[in-house]
């Protein structure tokens, strides 16, 4: 019997009540939500080899560009790493995803070059070799004013319900748990 991640298991339901617009009916609760996941995301997808964790990632970092700034701008970042991820299919779903996010919100890149990011993501090879993907990578970066050797990180603190700041911990026990944590279980 095969033992199923736990992790792959929140992100699943995550997934699923973001297509249900759960979190989104979570009003003052659903930036620190989103943040909370990025941070459990960024620790998690980390040489992550896991298809289904990797596939149910890129559906929640979909949603979460529909959110407010600046954890749209993240969860984008996000996604735009994973246009250079090692598995091929994986680079295909974030350009579908990125294509998908930027015909719903044309704000995560710089202003009028929507039309060409959109270009780039329908003409490109997405499931061939990593190295005639760079300069279209690179590109889409551009556009969405991030560069190439920038990485999203987690951050150090995260908004609470009263618009302050809590010091979080970096470690990957603490982001998950505050997962679990805030979505209830």
């Amino acid at each position: 019997m095969k033992f199923l991640d736990q992790a792959f298991c929140v992100y699943q339901t995550v997934e699923i009540l973001f297509s249900k617009k759960i979190f989104l009916k979570m009003e003052a609760h659903t930036a620190v939500f989103c943040s909370r996941v990025l941070d459990s995301l960024a620790v998690e997808l980390k040489g992550s080899k896991d298809f289904s964790k990797l596939y149910a990632s890129i559906a929640i970092l979909g949603y979460i560009t529909l959110i407010l700034e600046p954890v749209n701008t993240q969860a984008f970042f996000q996604l735009l790493i994973l246009l250079g991820h090692r598995f091929p299919k994986i680079r295909k779903a974030a350009a579908e995803q990125v294509y998908l996010v930027l015909l719903q919100n044309e704000n995560l890149v710089a202003e009028g070059k929507t039309e060409r990011a959109l270009e780039i993501l329908s003409e490109t090879c997405w499931d061939g070799a990593l190295d005639a993907i760079k300069h279209q990578r690179k590109e889409l970066y551009v556009l969405a004013g991030m560069e190439l050797g920038e990485t999203v990180h987690v951050k150090d603190t995260v908004p609470n319900e009263d618009g302050g700041k809590n010091p979080m911990a970096n470690d990957e026990n603490a982001s998950y748990s505050s997962l679990v944590g805030s979505s209830g279980f």
